[in-house]
């Protein structure tokens, strides 16, 4: 099976914090009001790791560039 990389699984916790996000505008109750702030921790954890796969990569390249 192959494993999913950080983008995909970005977009997955978006998904999944959409559903919540629903649930959350339907049924102001504390369970999803929790729901939903435990997805969008998920897709800040997510893009700090995609922000610093991006950093890296554009660091390899740009310094390929400078030799």
């Amino acid at each position: 099976m192959i494993e999913d990389d950080t983008h995909d699984k970005l977009t997955k916790a978006y998904i999944e914090y959409y559903k919540a996000n629903e649930k959350w505008e339907t049924r102001r109750s504390v369970r999803t009001y929790y729901t939903t702030q435990q997805k969008l921790r998920e897709i800040q954890k997510l893009s700090k790791a995609k922000q610093k796969e991006n950093k890296t990569l554009f660091d390899q390249i740009h310094n390929r560039n400078k030799k």
